[in-house]
Order: C-alpha cells, then sequence, then structure tokens
C-alpha cells in the first residue's frame, strides 16, 4: 500500500522534469529549432552561456562582450523584451535557403515590452560544424522601425 502512495509522486515529478518542449514551430536539431532556440535562451530564458554554446566561437566571442543576455539584446541585436515568442516566417519567402554548410533563417519575434506589443523580424545565419548547426550572425531586417 505505501508503495501506491509514491507511484503518483514519482509520476508528478517525472512529468515536471520533462522541460524539453520545442519553443519553437520547427523539428529538433535543424537549422530552424537552433535559431529559434538561439533567441528563446536570450530573450526568455535570460541564458548567455546557453546561446553561446549555439554560436561559432567568432559569435561567442562576440556575445561575451557584452556579459549578459539583456545586454546582448538590447545592443547587440537592438531589441528588447519582457517575453516573446518566436516562430519561423512560413510567409511568402522561402522558409530557408540551405546550401552543403550553410544556411539564412528568417524568424519573427512577436513580444512585449513595458506593456508594449514589439513585432521584429530578424534573418539568422548559420553553419553546419561537426554535424552540428551554429548561429554564425543575426541580420537586422532593413526595413525594420527599430534600426532606423
Amino acid at each position: 500500500m505505501p508503495l501506491l502512495k509514491l507511484i503518483p509522486l514519482l509520476l508528478v515529478f517525472l512529468i515536471s522534469a520533462c522541460d524539453n518542449n520545442p519553443q519553437v514551430n520547427a523539428q529538433f536539431g535543424t537549422p530552424e529549432n537552433i535559431a529559434g532556440e538561439f533567441f528563446h535562451a536570450i530573450y526568455n530564458e535570460k541564458d548567455l552561456s546557453k546561446a553561446k554554446s549555439m554560436s561559432t566561437s567568432e559569435f561567442a566571442s562576440l556575445l561575451s562582450s557584452y556579459g549578459t543576455a539583456r545586454q546582448a539584446g538590447r545592443i547587440l541585436f537592438n531589441m528588447n523584451f519582457d517575453k516573446v515568442t518566436v516562430n519561423v516566417n512560413r510567409s511568402g519567402r522561402n522558409l530557408r535557403e540551405q546550401y552543403h554548410d550553410q544556411a539564412r533563417i528568417q524568424l519573427m519575434l512577436d513580444g512585449e515590452f513595458d506593456d508594449k506589443r514589439i513585432q521584429e523580424t530578424r534573418t539568422v545565419v548559420l553553419v553546419k560544424q561537426r554535424g552540428s548547426w551554429r548561429v554564425k550572425e543575426v541580420e537586422a531586417d532593413k526595413f525594420s522601425s527599430s534600426i532606423r
């Protein structure tokens, strides 16, 4: 009987430990997934180390120079969010431009900052290094109001 009382507790523990739900509308391990998870790490998790682990060594070094995820997001990417949803832009253009070892992914970032809705678009350039996709560069949308 005491064992039966432990089963629900064990199930609750196992379910709560499984927080590996994808945060982006893309298949795991694809360039789209890596690009989206990169921005999720910066803006929602505020985890610069995680973002650096998804980057090339050169881009990781650049991120390190900003000290925190908040500073990197605010200064390097010129965007502030309290909370953001990251989606792969699936409208109009090709979903991605991918070649053998390089991909360009367009992302839509939709979130809030100081109770104002903010929508931004960024293109993430990824390269394949040792079998894994890594963020090499983030390009601002040339028509975005935040870069003017």
